[in-house]
């Protein structure tokens, strides 16, 4: 029992410390971009030795995939939780906008990483941010496809430019938004989600338009 007392508090340190770690990370790479950014400056961050950083991460690149993994596995999560809402595809899709637009504006910096840094990782670690955001774009993709043949998206479209368009909205949200702006991130998930609903219901192919014209 006293093993177990003496213990507890020492990996709720280090548990803390790992989230001052990789909050210190978020706020360098955010400030500075990956590339400028060094080990030494998360550590002055912190507040610590250099050194002392060591015994939390392997490398400058393992705390940037840790954040863009945190990033995938918080996206993943907003997915499952609205795929499993007994509601038709298409509302399943605003609800999704919805909840991960206002996601993204809450965590903004760690987000502006996610998407502006990945590319510097590595080996491995590239490959695998590589294939998830291939399955991450197909998953959406398929909503697409669920939805067109519930007849709330014109069949004619083609998911997987619809899926680049929405989604490249979506995710170049964190470049334009500025927390102190009039605007909170409720507001602004609330419009992406319908816009991204009305795009996707109210757009026809051309030549479908132009047949109906000419009608």
């Amino acid at each position: 029992m006293k093993d177990d007392q003496t213990t507890q508090p020492t990996r709720s340190k280090k548990r803390n410390r790992e989230a001052d770690v990789m909050d210190a990370a978020v706020e360098v790479f955010a400030q500075k971009g990956y590339p400028a950014a060094s080990i030494q400056d998360v550590a002055d961050r912190v507040g610590v030795l250099k050194g002392s950083l060591y015994y939390y991460i392997e490398s400058k690149e393992d705390l940037l995939f840790r954040i863009v993994d945190d990033v995938h596995e918080q996206s993943t999560e907003i997915l499952r939780s609205v795929q499993e809402l007994d509601v038709p595809t298409i509302e399943v899709l605003g609800t999704y906008i919805e909840r991960h637009v206002e996601w993204y504006l809450k965590n903004v910096k760690e987000v502006t990483v996610f998407f502006r840094e990945w590319r510097h990782l590595t080996g491995d670690r590239l490959r695998i941010a590589k294939e998830r955001r291939r399955g991450y774009e197909q998953i959406f993709r398929e909503l697409i496809e669920a939805a067109q043949r519930d007849g709330d998206i014109d069949a004619a479209i083609d998911p997987k430019y619809a899926s680049f368009y929405v989604l490249a909205a979506v995710n170049a949200v964190p470049d334009w938004y500025r927390p102190r702006g009039s605007d909170s991130p409720r507001v602004v998930a609330e419009t992406y989600a319908d816009m991204t609903v009305g795009l996707l219901t109210g757009t026809r192919q051309r030549g479908a338009r132009v047949a109906s014209r000419a009608a």
